[in-house]
């Protein structure tokens, strides 16, 4: 089941779109996104009566992107649709007023990348590749990345799962991974929100010396 079918998120599924082709084109248009993990979100719902003038910071771009990861872990964290209702339905009500809403799964990212590749082998192929630079410090997921074989869209779940790996920094793992992905995709600049600096930013300074991401 796909978390936005969650029953859990049921009264904020209205304000978040899983539409691709109204990403992709929302993506040509401006370029630059904003990927958000679920810190960020408890930390505007913790200011949710300075939102609108916290928005006005995230000037750069009209797109928020959250992976599914990161509204897995959400849901998680607040397993009831009563309680999720409770605490989030206002926020994500008024980030859907400033803001387009989307969530990004490994599916996702395949039909983006789609759209600028005609091969097939060669999106997974990419897929891979970024996997293995991006999770580089890693030795587990680098082993398991080594060994799976990715040969169709189907293969895509194997590839999820190495990279939730234990759970830890999971939706880190895929804001970063993605915008990577986006960003190969000549959008940007990816701004990535998070104030996790053992998730995102240790993450950033093995990207900024890897040369095989220039």
């Amino acid at each position: 089941m796909k978390i936005l079918d969650s029953p859990v998120l049921e009264s904020v599924r209205p304000f978040i779109s899983d539409n691709t082709v109204q990403l992709y084109q929302s993506l040509n248009e401006h370029q630059a996104f904003y990927m958000l993990d679920n810190m960020i979100l408890t930390k505007f719902r913790k200011q949710i009566s300075n939102l609108p003038l916290l928005l006005q910071a995230f000037h750069q771009s009209p797109i928020f992107l959250i992976p599914d990861a990161v509204l897995e872990e959400s849901c998680r964290n607040i397993p009831t649709k009563e309680r999720y209702n409770d605490y989030y339905f206002e926020l994500f009500k008024q980030l859907s007023e400033k803001k387009q809403l989307y969530i990004l799964s490994m599916q996702t990212i395949y039909h983006l990348l789609e759209k600028g590749m005609t091969k097939k082998q060669r999106i997974l192929d990419v897929m891979k590749q970024l996997a293995l630079q991006a999770f580089r410090v890693n030795r587990d997921i680098i082993h398991n990345l080594e060994r799976c074989e990715l040969s169709s869209i189907s293969d895509l779940p194997k590839l999820r799962q190495i990279i939730l790996h234990n759970g830890n920094n999971a939706g880190e793992r895929f804001i970063c991974f993605f915008s990577l992905l986006l960003v190969h995709q000549y959008y940007g600049p990816a701004y990535i929100c998070s104030d996790d600096g053992k998730g995102v930013y240790t993450m950033y300074n093995t990207f900024v010396n890897n040369e095989s991401l220039s």
